[in-house]
Order: C-alpha cells, then structure tokens, then sequence
C-alpha cells in the first residue's frame, strides 16, 4: 500500500500550490538542454523524495562508475553502496547542492573506482542543477510526512503510523517469517502523577520515557506512543522472548533516571509473537491480553 503523501494533500497541508511552483521553474530555466530538461522532467514525475534519490542516482551512475554515493543534510541518504572490494583505490568528490536562493541543501558525496574526466564532472554538474531545482520541494513534502507520521509530544511513531506499520509487518511475516514481537506498555498511576503535579509535569515524564524507550530498542525496532500513557514496540526480527532483554534495560533506565525517579514512574509490559496465520487483531489482542494479567498481577489494572 502506498502511503506517501498525494501532491493534493501536500498542497493543502504545506499551503502552496505544487503545480504553480512547478510552472514558474519552466520560467526560470529557459535555457535548459532537451536532455537536462528530460532529467527535470523525471525527477518532478516522482511520488516521494527516495524515487527522487533513485532517479539521479541511476543517470549519474551513467555517467561515472559510482562505488558509492550518498546526499549528507538535515538526513542521510544512501544513494549506491557496493559491497566492499579489496585492493581498490577510490576517489572522493563532494558537490554541494543549494536552491535559489543560495541556501545549503546537503552535499554530495561520491566515491569513484575512476579519476573523472573534465567533461564527466561537467556531466554530473549539469545533473546537479537539475537536482537542485527539483529537491527543495521533495525536502519540504518529505519533512511534511515526517510530521504526519510522528506524535508531536515524544518524537514517536503516532498511533496511525502504528496500525501502518504493524500492518505492513504482519503481511511480510506472512510471506516470510523472520520473527516479530509486538511488545504494549503503559505507565503505572500516571493519573496520580497528572493529578499531584499537573498536566506540564505529565507531558515531560510522557516525554523521557519516550526517550528511555527509544534508546532500550535495536535500530531495526520501532517505538510508538499510541495515545495517552500507551506505547507500542515492535521488534522485528526477534526471536519469541526478545521483549524480555529490552523490558530489563527499560528498568533499570527508569530506575537510574534521576527525573523519572523522583516521581516513582514505573510500566507495565505486555507482548506477543507472531505465529503463521495471525492476523493484526489476534497479534495485538493477544498482546493486549497479556499486558492486563501482568497489570492485574501486579495490582496496578
């Protein structure tokens, strides 16, 4: 499923009219090339910024023998990457890219098996321009997503993200099963906290056990605040019982944590396994159901 934001929605969201500032860029290079505008073209033509990427990743890769390339800015992104050779010598070239108005989007970084000749830096610097007229937009829409996607408090993955990706990782699993662990948590007498110290007081302990979640899962886990005082972890791939080693860290980063601390703050985990022919209602009740017998269990339901 598709789920990048439509041009219609980024204009409405971002308050611009997409197909406008697309005209006035025909204004502003005239002189383009039939070839350069071809690349322009196509680069425009795309849904999301790594389509973008990938489009003058393939027409530079014409260009020069690319081992490696990637675009360094507010992110990072992978471009090309070749496995690792030995005994190769390879030359590095960096081009910064900037819009109109001269502002830094990133930098180019290249790593070449070939020196470049004039003419192929020419080539990649005529491709640059093109890029530059098309990414500030394919930036923008990205950052838009991005704040789409997160809840505004934590920095976490928010609850439709959540069903999005539990969805898409229980369709992979069913395809290819690698493991998949759906871990809930909740935070014991949050109330209390909320009605001794306030709402502001609330927010920030919402806030660093965010963080302290964040920071107890893998790169390849995701971490969500579903709403209120509820998270989600998914972690993938793991093994049955992979919830166990993150739910130790997770206590005692809550225990050494000296704002936490002060305020008691303590949660309750409940988890689950995928299992062939589980769908995403059984994953997450079964999930659900074992976050409310370990509550029960320890007086906190």
């Amino acid at each position: 499923m598709d789920n990048s934001i439509s041009w219609r929605e980024a204009n409405a969201s971002v308050g611009f009219d997409a197909t406008q500032w697309i005209r006035q860029l025909d204004h502003q290079t005239p002189a383009l090339k039939q070839a350069d505008k071809g690349l322009l073209e196509r680069l425009l033509g795309q849904q999301t910024l790594s389509e973008l990427l990938a489009i003058f990743a393939r027409t530079a890769a014409r260009v020069v023998r690319i081992h490696s390339l990637c675009l360094e800015g507010p992110a990072h992104h992978s471009l090309i990457q070749c496995l690792p050779q030995e005994q190769i010598s390879l030359h590095s070239h960096q081009f910064p890219l900037k819009d109109s108005h001269g502002l830094c989007l990133g930098q180019l970084h290249y790593q070449l098996t070939q020196i470049p000749s004039e003419g192929q830096i020419a080539e990649l610097q005529s491709c640059h321009r093109q890029l530059q007229l098309a990414l500030p937009l394919y930036l923008r829409l990205a950052n838009l997503e991005q704040q789409v996607r997160l809840d505004h408090l934590t920095g976490l993955g928010n609850r439709a993200y959540f069903d999005e990706a539990l969805g898409r990782a229980v369709e992979q699993h069913s395809r290819d099963p690698h493991g998949l662990v759906l871990v809930l948590l909740d935070l014991d007498r949050f109330k209390q906290i909320n009605d001794t110290w306030g709402h502001p007081v609330g927010d920030l302990v919402l806030s660093r056990f965010a963080q302290l979640l964040g920071q107890s899962i893998r790169a390849t886990d995701q971490a969500f605040r579903l709403g209120g005082d509820e998270f989600a972890l998914l972690l993938q791939p793991a093994e049955p019982e992979a919830w166990r080693p993150v739910w130790l860290r997770l206590q005692q980063m809550l225990r050494s944590h000296q704002e936490l601390a002060s305020f008691s703050v303590g949660c309750t985990l409940g988890a689950a396994c995928w299992q062939p022919g589980m769908d995403v209602y059984t994953l997450y009740e079964t999930a659900d159901s074992h976050l409310y017998a370990r509550k029960k269990a320890d007086g906190t339901a």
